[in-house]
């Protein structure tokens, strides 16, 4: 068994800030900048408005075979009105083939009392030797976490990247992603979404 230890620093924009397959902040986008390693910060704000989001956490990542595993605990801080957090997340993701991957996520949140889980599958294809295209298909489920009135299908998302190698340790990114609401979603006055985004990451 190995750690999987690896640093990175990301910043990214996003036109909308869209979770669970709701869009946190109607009609607003998010600058975000992520540094880490085992352990690291996320740091969001909202462009043109008063919101600002903090998020410490500590991760174990091993490698064991092909299997990916991985389990976290993070405390969010929400400016300025709403209380702090503290979430624990876990999940793993295997290959099927050289191309197609899968992913089990689920988070736990002690403020919601409830878990969110999410089954991918994640597709990747080099396009050109420093090119790399991707597409994520991810089913969700809501078990009181996003939502207190309804339990069940949540949302429905799928995902296209392209992510170019510019140089050694430096990624440049975008990506676009459509969320089709669920019941779960339709319950909580919520409709379809969609988004993009792009960013850089720069590995240490």
């Amino acid at each position: 068994m190995a750690l999987g230890i690896q640093g990175d620093l990301q910043t990214q924009w996003q036109s909308r800030y869209v979770t669970e397959g709701r869009d946190n902040l109607p009609g607003s986008s998010l600058f975000s900048v992520n540094a880490g390693l085992s352990a690291g910060v996320w740091q969001a704000w909202e462009e043109g408005g008063p919101y600002r989001e903090n998020n410490l956490y500590l991760e174990y990542a091993p490698l064991l075979g092909d299997w990916r595993p991985y389990a976290n605990v993070t405390y969010l801080q929400f400016h300025p009105d709403d209380p702090d957090d503290v979430e624990v997340g876990a999940g793993v993701s295997r290959p099927l083939n050289r191309i197609v991957s899968v992913a089990l996520d689920g988070t736990w949140s002690r403020r919601a009392e409830g878990s969110f889980y999410g089954l991918s599958l994640i597709a990747e294809k080099a396009l050109a030797e420093p090119l790399i295209a991707s597409l994520r298909v991810t089913q969700t489920l809501d078990h009181g976490y996003a939502s207190k009135a309804y339990n069940g299908l949540n949302n429905t998302e799928a995902a296209v990247a392209l992510d170019w190698s510019a140089r050694d340790h430096l990624d440049v990114y975008a990506g676009w992603q459509y969320s089709w609401a669920g019941e779960d979603v339709r319950r909580d006055g919520g409709d379809d979404e969609q988004w993009g985004e792009i960013g850089l990451m720069l590995y240490f």
